[in-house]
């Protein structure tokens, strides 16, 4: 006789053949159609340790009487602070921000007493920041009254994560006003446009890298100043950051920024300025416990 299954362990059989099958078939999927959420959204208690690294260098170009004048001026920066959550949902996150050191050294022109009154300023400081899921961030309190260039520093994170879920190699894009003078409105500002792509994740889904470019333009019609001038700027900005998908917070950012900008007083404008700014940024970040 020939030995035969039975009719459930048949049925047993077909089942494990469609789920096979249907594995197999989720395997093949394209790359691109795997949806991945990306959130700030760290733990009640968390602690987070930062390494802010910055170096700015202005090189301005004036022509007097046909002769072409440069001054140049350079600025390095190290901050280093933490952060605890006191409170963290779907909503936000609150956050109090610590500034535990800064190092700061300025060469070239005008490069002596603001370096170490900005300096002054911000160590030691302690604020309250309210961040949204996307990133954004605005600044709750303050130990004391901050000068508007430390409010920057505290208050200045835009919106850089999508507000839904994004395909792995998708992108999505942001706008965003940069205030260039005390005169916070968009009119004082210059439009930052950035592209953001989701390029790939960690083998376990739980650190997520984007690459990020962008570009800076200031329209020299709508933009004068208090003091008379007027500036036009256009510029890049190209860089990298990775979060932990897993803790809800950025742990590694890269960035390059060039600017070029025009500054013209309206009393003379054959005394106009060019000047071109290039910054780079790069920050660490560790999450205990």
């Amino acid at each position: 006789m020939i030995p035969t299954r039975s009719e459930p362990a048949c049925r047993r059989l077909g089942v494990e053949l469609c789920l096979a099958i249907g594995l197999a078939a989720a395997a093949s999927l394209p790359v691109h159609a795997q949806m991945v959420m990306l959130r700030i959204q760290p733990h009640l208690g968390d602690t987070m340790y930062t390494t802010f690294v910055q170096d700015v260098e202005m090189i301005g170009t004036r022509n007097v009487h046909s002769v072409d004048t440069t001054m140049t001026s350079r600025m390095n920066i190290v901050i280093l602070s933490h952060s605890l959550v006191q409170a963290s949902d779907a909503r936000g996150t609150t956050v109090l921000a610590i500034t535990d050191s800064v190092a700061m050294m300025g060469h070239g022109t005008g490069a002596g007493a603001p370096t170490e009154t900005l300096r002054r300023a911000m160590q030691g400081r302690q604020a309250r920041l309210q961040i949204s899921p996307d990133g954004s961030a605005t600044l709750v309190a303050a130990s004391d009254e901050v000068t508007p260039e430390v409010e920057a520093v505290y208050s200045g994170m835009p919106a850089t994560l999508p507000e839904k879920s994004v395909a792995l190699h998708g992108s999505w894009e942001r706008n965003t006003y940069i205030p260039i003078s005390q005169q916070t409105d968009s009119t004082h500002a210059a439009m930052l446009h950035t592209t953001y792509r989701l390029d790939s994740l960690s083998a376990d889904g739980a650190l997520a890298y984007i690459s990020i470019k962008g570009t800076i333009s200031r329209d020299s019609a709508a933009s004068m100043l208090s003091d008379g001038l007027r500036v036009s700027s256009a510029g890049t900005v190209i860089g990298r950051m990775s979060m932990n998908r897993k803790r809800g917070w950025w742990v590694e950012s890269q960035l390059t920024i060039s600017i070029r900008s025009v500054v013209t007083p309206m009393a003379d404008p054959s005394a106009a300025m060019r000047v071109q700014t290039r910054i780079t940024q790069s920050m660490r970040t560790t999450i205990s416990p």
